[in-house]
């Protein structure tokens, strides 16, 4: 049930969402660059294959990343899944693109750098640094090896020296920056009246054949959209949890179940050299393997500095720098192998040679953390808490499937489910194809809603996932069609529209004549005596003005420049009525000078340049696109 749930997930508004987010060169796709194999595939690329698994790696990979992005504002049911499957794999397109350029450059990229790079990722540290444990366990999910992940590495970061490349290679000459710094920091220094609006609507009138003529001829801005009551049941963990109590025995039984969560574990912390084994190697390489790990443990033996020895030959990209350090970690997350023989150690010994699937391993133990942790007594707020959330969270999928058949077994009435699940059923207000308020105003209730099944055919809906953790089934009680609103619900509000029209109107021709005043020597202060306004004393502003409205800014910037004691004289209806009366009196360019406010020299160039790159860097990929021959699969629509 919840399956078919997560299946019919739509969202209208999920390009507000993917469009902030820069996914290019990001290193959740990147085994993508990688394809092959006799599997199925999701995008042939100038004949180079995505494998139909990359691409779900992939998009797993950037549905995780977007959760991580957003944190508590991630909301799955503003997502329209089959839209962003395709626009993932556009991306993964583009990236395989751009391999292909950068290597037909003979683009190359160092072993060093790629250590850094993957030592540097999020995803593979634990406290801010490194952590080989998370490294291999991230890697084996990705169904790679150490090897493999780290080619793939490099050739994303050869795609990003081609961006680097291109982005770099723009420059700027000196009259750009000037005539950039000229206008961004120039400031114009005016003088101005604002006459109210209330000045010229006390001035006009409107008739009501003039309402009926604007009426008749603007009936569809008048419609009244098509809308629907509903009555519904949601479930969601919290709410459950609530209405639930815990008793101490339970609590207890929960507290000896879980105890790992409150008293930690015993850490060790472990340093490696490992000589690696390729997946598959024969008998020889095994037996090579096995003699050069065996030379350097008699090297440790005869006293020799593990550290420096794990620096020197360590084939670890992850320790190897470190003296080949692991920091700690707990029993049962290394190898297995790997994990019996740091758990059989005393702190500064040696283990004997250990072989796990990456090759053989010469270990030392060098600290062991003991167990910390809560009484049940002190963790009893946490305890019960957890426990309630956990009993939630069962009933939760039990409830949310039983809404789910019986909504369906008794499609007439969600009257049936709301008794055997103890719940209220709740009645929505009038809702539009815009939605509600709360959760109404998710684009999945909306379409259920207003799908034929449902309000049409009057069935309930089937079970609506609006996250992990609550789901809601809903049924029509109510539906009026779009319909033209009629006059007399109409008529205020269309008054009031030709009235502020005609203010603006009349507004705009008693400027022309004022502004001319303005230019034949009548003084500004003169003529809003004679208008009882005040006005405004002289002003000098920037194109970033805050204390006056954006609209005279603009209108400002775009007067002409007025010569030496000749002001130049304008008027402004504003969109709200009012009057504007200008004297502009001078115009002050920017100069190189006052670089500074803008970061100076060297920002601005660099960000002329960068802005210029980014812009050449956008067309050689739609260059690369236009030119490539790309087939896709049907099977990224799944």
């Amino acid at each position: 049930m919840l399956q078919s749930i997560r299946e019919r997930a739509q969202g209208v508004f999920a390009w507000l969402i993917v469009g902030l987010i820069t996914i290019p060169f990001a290193l959740f796709g990147i085994n993508s660059y990688l394809g092959g194999g006799s599997e199925s595939v999701a995008a042939v690329v100038n004949g180079d294959d995505i494998s139909q698994r990359d691409f779900e790696n992939g998009y797993r990979d950037f549905r995780q990343n977007l959760r991580q992005r957003l944190g508590e504002n991630y909301r799955p049911e503003m997502i329209d899944e089959a839209e962003l499957r395709q626009e993932v794999l556009q991306v993964m397109i583009r990236n395989r693109l751009l391999v292909q350029k950068s290597q037909s450059l003979g683009l190359r990229v160092g072993d060093d750098q790629v250590k850094q790079v993957i030592k540097s990722l999020p995803s593979f540290q634990v406290g801010g640094s490194f952590n080989q444990e998370a490294f291999e366990r991230g890697v084996r999910l990705q169904g790679l090896t150490p090897s493999g992940f780290f080619e793939e590495v490099r050739l994303g970061l050869v795609s990003e020296q081609l961006s680097k490349a291109v982005v770099g290679s723009e420059f700027t000459t000196p009259s750009e920056l000037d005539s950039l710094v000229r206008l961004r920091l120039q400031q114009r220094e005016f003088e101005h009246v604002i006459i109210p609006a209330k000045t010229f609507l006390a001035e006009v009138t409107v008739s009501d054949d003039a309402v009926a003529t604007y009426y008749a001829a603007h009936q569809n801005d008048y419609m009244a959209p098509e809308r629907v009551k509903i009555q519904y049941i949601d479930l969601d963990v919290a709410s459950i949890a609530k209405s639930l109590k815990a008793d101490d025995e339970a609590l207890l039984t929960y507290y000896n179940q879980n105890q790992s969560q409150y008293l930690s574990a015993e850490e060790r912390r472990a340093s490696h050299i490992l000589i690696e084994l390729e997946e598959g190697a024969d008998a020889a390489a095994i037996q090579a393997a096995e003699s050069a790990a065996q030379a350097v443990l008699e090297r440790i033996k005869q006293g020799e500095d593990f550290a420096a020895l794990a620096k020197a030959l360590s084939k670890d990209p992850g320790s190897a720098e470190e003296g080949g350090d692991l920091g700690y970690f707990e029993a049962g997350v290394m190898e297995p192998a790997f994990d019996e023989a740091v758990f059989s150690l005393a702190v500064d010994e040696v283990s004997d040679l250990v072989r796990t699937p990456f090759g053989f391993h010469i270990i030392k133990l060098t600290e062991v953390r003991e167990p910390k942790g809560k009484s049940f007594e002190e963790a009893r707020p946490e305890i019960e808490q957890a426990y309630l959330k956990s009993e939630a969270e069962r009933l939760f999928y039990e409830y949310a499937e039983r809404l789910g058949n019986i909504s369906y077994e008794e499609p007439d009435s969600l009257q049936p489910a709301a008794d055997a699940l103890g719940v209220q059923i709740k009645e929505s207000d009038w809702i539009s194809r815009e939605g509600g308020e709360g959760i109404l105003a998710a684009p999945k209730v909306v379409g259920a809603a207003f799908s034929e099944d449902v309000m049409v055919s009057g069935n309930n809906s089937e079970a609506i996932e609006l996250s992990a953790e609550h789901v809601l089934v809903l049924r029509v009680i109510d539906h009026e069609e779009a319909a033209i609103r009629p006059l007399d619900e109409v008529k205020s509000e269309i008054q009031d529209q030709l009235r502020v029209k005609l203010a603006i109107e009349k507004a705009d021709k008693r400027g022309a004549e004022l502004a001319a005043r303005l230019a034949q020597g009548e003084r500004l202060e003169s003529l809003a005596a004679e208008l009882g306004v005040s006005a405004q004393p002289l002003k000098q502003i920037n194109r970033d003005e805050q204390a006056v409205s954006a609209e005279l800014v603009k209108h400002l910037f775009g007067m002409g420049r007025p010569e030496a004691g000749k002001p130049v004289h304008d008027h402004l209806a504003l969109s709200q009525g009012d009057l504007a009366l200008l004297v502009l009196h001078k115009v002050t360019d920017g100069t190189l000078a006052q670089a500074n406010d803008l970061g100076g020299d060297a920002a601005l160039n660099d960000a002329l340049q960068r802005s210029r790159g980014k812009s050449y860097f956008q067309h050689l990929q739609g260059n690369l696109r236009a030119a490539a021959e790309v087939t896709i699969t049907a099977e990224t629509d799944r």
